[in-house]
């Protein structure tokens, strides 16, 4: 099968080639086996780089970490034209560090190559021995190397970053069965193969510390049965009995909810019927159907209380734990207010004693203002009086009464005028024509 579509069911979308899959001539060439690099160096690392990006770009597409050379030659498969050189190509990726086995990485996907390769040597330094000396002895099976599988990391990993994004961060909080878990991939557009590959990545974000795992064997293979995804970063990702208490009341509660609706349209449809045997006038049937419906109903009252239940205890568990989180946030904030108050010396007696040195010495300043702001007055006015005495004595001006600026009525100074400088006063005072009669005047002269 070639690559015109991807090899998956209800898939649309279609792999985009590069421009060069069309021209025939240079995908011969691309096609047919290696030549030994030295004879052409520029050309052979052209080939390499071609069939290793287009790899890559394919396994990334179609979310599909897990390959084959078997595979490769028939999803690359140009008519009845197999390409012939990508088993020359998967050697050297495995050289690269691109690839690795799927039987190693599933054994041990916490290992970085580092690890591996001292796992090998140390721990399977014999089978590894034999398995180099039977390859380089024996005729190779091509076949079964054809059919081994390996792993993507490039591919491995853009798909768990997928997952990541779109699953895992709308999911938080839950513990999912495994079919559960693809159907919300499928749900939010994360694009994975198949289920080997779905596992792949499992194991992959459980190395990340992402999703806790809880695995279980049927017919002597180790399956993945249950994903945990965390609330937040840094919970604890075993799957608890508690974890699973809770995922079996949320599993009877969709149970539950299920039957009621189909409960409820069976209880529809035996209406319909009493109707119809009603309007044909077959009243006996009506009754039966009308029993059942009575029957039925009866079984829906049942289901909907056992319902309300389980809904109850999962409100209490989750307002447990919630009390719980508040009850922690308490005691974490108590102890940490406790810790700042005593590094930073804040008792009730040394801030009480730090309040009033600040009154003191408040006070204290007070009055230094105090006394500082009326001795530069009364100096500021003793020198403005010598100077304005200096200036009458140089203009040869007599001394001018003082008044003082504030002026109490109830100690005002006396003044004394004598006849002879009241009767001048009066003389050097001028009257308008008319505005005094003679006989106004004569009285005052009479009285001086």
């Amino acid at each position: 099968m070639g690559l015109g579509s991807v090899d998956r069911e209800n898939e649309t979308d279609q792999f985009s080639f590069p421009a060069s899959w069309q021209d025939s001539g240079r995908m011969q060439v691309q096609f047919s086996m290696f030549r030994s690099r030295h004879l052409d160096a520029e050309g052979y690392d052209a080939k390499m780089k071609f069939w290793m990006d287009l790899i890559e770009k394919y396994l990334k597409f179609s979310g599909r970490p897990i390959f084959s050379l078997r595979d490769l030659q028939l999803l690359f498969m140009r008519g009845d034209q197999l390409p012939a050189c990508l088993d020359t190509v998967i050697s050297e990726m495995h050289q690269r560090k691109q690839i690795r086995s799927r039987s190693e990485f599933e054994y041990d996907p916490a290992n970085s190559w580092g690890g591996w390769l001292v796992n090998s040597l140390v721990k399977r330094p014999l089978s590894w021995s034999w398995s180099k000396i039977k390859h380089s002895v024996v005729t190779e099976d091509l076949e079964a190397s054809a059919l081994i599988e390996w792993i993507h990391l490039n591919a491995l990993n853009n798909t768990c970053d997928s997952i990541a994004e779109k699953v895992l961060s709308e999911n938080t909080g839950k513990l999912l069965h495994f079919n559960a878990f693809k159907t919300l991939c499928k749900t939010h557009g994360v694009r994975v193969y198949s289920d080997k590959d779905l596992c792949v990545c499992l194991l992959a974000l459980n190395v990340r510390q992402i999703v806790g795992l809880e695995f279980k064997v049927e017919k002597g293979i180790r399956q993945i049965h249950l994903i945990k995804i965390p609330k937040k970063q840094g919970d604890d990702l075993n799957i608890s009995q508690e974890d699973q208490a809770v995922h079996n009341l949320q599993n009877t509660q969709a149970q539950l909810l299920k039957q009621l609706e189909d409960l409820e349209e069976e209880i529809k449809v035996n209406d319909d019927k009493v109707r119809q045997y009603m309007k044909e006038n077959k009243r006996q049937m009506a009754k039966t159907y009308l029993r059942k419906r009575h029957l039925l109903e009866k079984n829906h009252e049942r289901r909907s209380l056992a319902l309300h239940n389980i809904e109850s205890l999962l409100s209490s568990v989750d307002e447990a734990q919630n009390s719980g989180v508040v009850l922690d946030a308490y005691k974490i904030g108590s102890n940490t207010l406790k810790k700042v108050l005593s590094n930073s010396g804040l008792i009730y007696d040394n801030v009480d004693e730090v309040l009033a040195d600040v009154r003191d010495t408040l006070d204290q300043h007070r009055e230094v203002q105090d006394v500082m702001s009326n001795s530069v007055v009364e100096n500021a006015s003793q020198e403005e009086d010598q100077l304005e005495q200096e200036l009458r004595e140089l203009c040869g001006e007599s001394a001018p009464a003082t008044f003082s600026p504030h002026i109490n009525n109830n100690l005002r100074a006396e003044v004394v005028i004598t006849d002879e400088e009241m009767i001048a006063m009066l003389q050097d005072l001028e009257v308008e024509d008319g505005t005094v009669s003679q006989s106004s005047v004569k009285p005052v002269k009479t009285a001086i």
